[in-house]
């Protein structure tokens, strides 16, 4: 079923919220993701803004250099090959994922007031379908039959299985893993936020590839959860679950992912977990069987359970040193 029709964004809508493309210094791979941008229909019609978030190259804290000049400058100009009308905004200095996602997201959430805006990193290539289908997922979080369960979407979906595989469950819902190419609206966002403060506070501070484990697991053990991972990206999957919310995509896979190499990859990485052979889902969208509220708080029960064991393992009885006093409050926006 879809969500009801007085949920649903209305392709075309001055609000429909922007895509926002996270780069620092791979512009081979970028390319390859703005032009599987580019081809989306609703961007090919401008119908949404496109913003580069660029980073750039010597640290703000710790002064060490992670890209040269040479490869920002071939970044910020790749975006502006493929999107000449988009808007380019290059940090003066490195300031990491986790901050360059935070005033992308500050940008277009407050300054900017966009109900939903969709993220997306320079490692993926996307199916025909991936922006249509990430509104549709947008519509069913912001739509009353979601119950306010509803949290991250995202539309790459299983990118292990076959074609056969993808025909018979083409309707299926399920649970998000990654954050790639993902979207959120500002409702959720907002409360995020507020959730995560701590642990931005913490790495405004610091070098995010030097990010203090013992502090940051302050903040998870302070939420009684916990992933293996201490990235933002973690972060709002533990501030999600928290939250008594859920990650969703759908099953078929609309996207193969490229990034082989990069801050969290290496090529012999990148092949053992099978990227790059990905079945792109490219029928026409079905109608999703989206999952009832008795799935949702399921799904979410079953994931804390996960994140609580994670964080008795990793604490357990153990002093950690207590989260900054958050400051971040949604209810001020």
């Amino acid at each position: 079923m879809t969500p009801p029709a007085d949920t649903q964004t209305q392709t075309g809508s001055s609000r429909l919220g922007p895509i926002v493309v996270m780069a620092f210094n791979r512009p081979e791979y970028l390319g390859e993701t703005l032009r599987s941008l580019r081809a989306q229909e609703q961007v090919a019609r401008g119908l949404r803004e496109v913003h580069l978030f660029q980073d750039n190259g010597v640290n703000f804290v710790s002064g060490e250099r992670y890209a040269t000049d040479e490869e920002i400058a071939a970044s910020v100009a790749t975006f502006q090959e493929v999107f000449p009308e988009g808007q380019v905004h290059l940090s003066e200095k490195n300031i990491g994922v986790a901050l360059n996602f935070d005033r992308a997201e500050r940008y277009v959430f407050i300054e900017r007031g966009f109900p939903s805006a969709m993220f997306f990193e320079d490692d993926m290539v996307l199916g025909p379908h991936y922006v249509e289908t990430l509104q549709r997922m947008l519509d069913f979080a912001a739509s009353p039959a979601a119950h306010g369960r509803v949290g991250y979407v995202a539309a790459y979906g299983n990118h292990r299985a076959t074609m056969e595989t993808q025909r018979a469950r083409q309707r299926e819902i399920i649970e998000m893993g990654h954050a790639w190419g993902y979207a959120v609206n500002r409702e959720h966002w907002l409360k995020v936020r507020e959730v995560i403060d701590p642990y931005l506070q913490i790495v405004s501070e610091c070098d995010y590839r030097k990010r203090p484990k013992s502090r940051i697991g302050g903040v998870h053990k302070s939420l009684g959860l916990a992933t293996r991972a201490l990235s933002q990206d973690a972060m709002k999957t533990i501030a999600t679950a928290w939250l008594g919310r859920v990650r969703l995509m759908p099953f078929v896979c609309q996207a193969s992912y490229v990034g082989a190499s990069g801050l969290n990859f290496t090529p012999e990485a990148y092949a053992k977990k099978g990227y790059g052979q990905e079945q792109i889902f490219t029928d026409p969208l079905p109608d999703f069987d989206w999952p009832d509220e008795a799935r949702l708080i399921a799904m979410n029960l079953a994931e804390r359970k996960i994140y609580e064991a994670n964080c008795n393992e990793a604490y357990g009885q153990r002093q950690m040193p207590p989260p900054p006093v958050g400051t971040f409050k949604a209810s001020l926006y």
